[in-house]
């Protein structure tokens, strides 16, 4: 009997032990989960903190994209909200166009991208082989749109907007820079709009004309100045006519000019079209081309006769939204006439040149009106971006962060 009571006291004292063991290794397990826990939590925390500097810096930097100043401003904010590049384990970079191959803004200089990530030593994790998490966030921004969509940008002409004896009703505001005192010109017209601002004087004169304009107002710069003027390159194509036939353009470098005459159909198929001399010229025909742009370096731009025009700017890319784009070193005047249904969607952008413009038709999703002066006929202004992913290429100066 006794020796059954110290087998008996024997195995309790080895259970004992056993507990033991399995209850410090059970700790060890659980301060194991517990630390990886806290550190889950820690980089966590860092992770939002992260995400808030990206979300900082691509906001800074979209608000410099009028500037140019784009990678200095998103650092500097990337800094003020904690994360210095180059400095304690800190990389900030800054994409001008966006180089996230799988971003829909990839290339597009509209946008700005920052990637912003930090080397995070761990401390419970030590225990499992890992020292330091890579915590990273991305974060993009662009410029919203802004309220108006006709810029007349002489500083002195008179009549520098000449609306005379037709109706013209816009979605959107009007800015007149002309100092003159008598920068804008509505005569026996109707126009409506949702703002009309002069730097000079008016003249309204039997005309009904909403809202009421303001005068002295301070002058904006060219909003789309900020456009890259295309590289000219090499000629491929030489005195491009089209007569009486159907025929498809394409894009590419044209000298001597694209002359289109008679009762004919012409496509330009989609892309830019850079004319570096000769200018384009249609007179009474048929013509259609959907995501084109057209950049006149040379010639003027005219659409003569009862042409039927259905031409639509690109939708993405470097020239979203921009269908016709004249050099700032040619002062030809162009004329845009179509019929009652023509179609010019896109921005009509002749900086330093006269534009009219005739019968642009209500079906026009949206139009911009950029020129030196214009004399408008007839016309509906919309302002449907709902095309071009970042809203019209006329900017605000005001950033906003994509989803």
């Amino acid at each position: 009997m006794p020796l059954e009571t110290g087998v008996d006291i024997d195995r309790r004292r080895d259970d004992a032990g056993m507990a033991l063991v399995v209850v410090a290794l059970s700790m060890v397990v659980l301060m194991g989960f517990l630390g990886l826990g806290i550190d889950m939590a820690y980089l966590r925390q860092t992770r939002q903190r992260v995400q808030t500097a990206a979300d900082a810096a691509a906001l800074a930097g979209a608000s410099e994209l009028n500037y140019g100043d784009v990678t200095t401003a998103a650092k500097a904010d990337a800094a003020s909200n904690g994360f210095t590049d180059g400095s304690k384990g800190v990389t900030v970079t800054v994409n001008n166009p966006p180089q996230t191959a799988s971003d829909p803004h990839f290339n597009d200089s509209n946008y700005v991208e920052t990637i912003v990530s930090q080397s995070v030593p761990t401390v419970f994790a030590k225990i499992f082989g890992t020292n330091t998490v890579t915590v990273q966030a991305r974060s993009e921004a662009h410029l919203g749109s802004a309220p108006n969509c006709i810029y007349a940008l002489s500083p002195n002409a008179m009549d520098a907007v000449t609306i005379n004896g037709t109706t013209v009703t816009s979605e959107c505001g009007m800015m007149v820079d002309s100092s003159a005192n008598q920068a804008l010109l509505i005569n026996g017209s109707t126009y409506s709009g949702t703002a009309i601002d002069v730097t000079g004087g008016d003249l309204v004169n039997g005309s009904h004309v909403t809202p009421t304009p303001q005068t002295g107002v301070t002058a904006m710069p060219d909003p789309l100045a900020y456009l890259p003027t295309p590289t000219i390159g090499s000629c491929q194509y030489n005195n491009t006519q089209v007569n009486g036939t159907t025929a498809t353009l394409y894009p590419g470098v044209y000298c001597g000019g694209i002359l289109i005459n008679g009762s004919t159909s012409t496509t330009f198929s989609a892309g830019t079209y850079i004319i570096a001399s000769g200018g384009v010229t249609v007179n009474g025909s048929t013509v259609s081309g959907n995501g084109v742009t057209f950049y006149n370096a040379s010639g003027g731009v005219i659409f003569n006769g009862t042409n039927h025009v259905d031409l639509v700017a690109p939708t993405t890319g470097t020239y979203a939204g921009i269908l016709f784009f004249q050099s700032s070193s040619d002062s030809q005047a162009a004329i845009l006439n179509g019929d009652s249904t023509s179609v010019f969607q896109g921005a009509l952008y002749f900086p330093k040149a006269q534009l009219t413009l005739n019968g642009d038709a209500s079906a026009t999703a949206y139009s911009i009106l950029v020129a030196s002066t214009m004399v408008l006929n007839g016309d509906y202004v919309n302002n449907d971006y709902s095309s071009l992913p970042g809203g019209s290429p006329i900017r605000s100066n005001t950033p906003v962060l994509d989803e």
